[in-house]
């Protein structure tokens, strides 16, 4: 069980980690095109990982969801990303 749970945390710091570089880039025409400029929405961003597994699902859940809520409420600067193993219910990720 503790190998499958390593191997759920790995997959998503690899999912967080291509987030965070792909944000970092801009598109860009090989054939010399023109393209559409990329919209950026912040510089920062607060990232979060949701997966089931453990005792406490639940917690974590309200957790994110208080986190998610409080930057709205403060007008933070930064984008809020969650990401959701395909294993967390779709009711929460749809409040999320």
């Amino acid at each position: 069980m503790a190998r499958k749970e390593n191997d759920i945390v790995g997959f998503m710091i690899l999912l967080l980690l291509l987030i965070i570089l792909a944000s970092n880039y801009e598109t860009t025409s090989v054939s010399g095109e023109e393209t559409l400029p990329v919209v950026q929405h912040g510089r920062n961003a607060y990232a979060t990982m949701m997966y089931m597994g453990t005792p406490r699902d639940y917690e974590f859940y309200v957790a994110i969801r208080v986190m998610l809520r409080s930057l709205a409420n403060l007008h933070a600067d930064a984008d809020r990303v969650v990401i959701a193993s395909l294993d967390v219910p779709d009711s929460w990720v749809q409040a999320l």
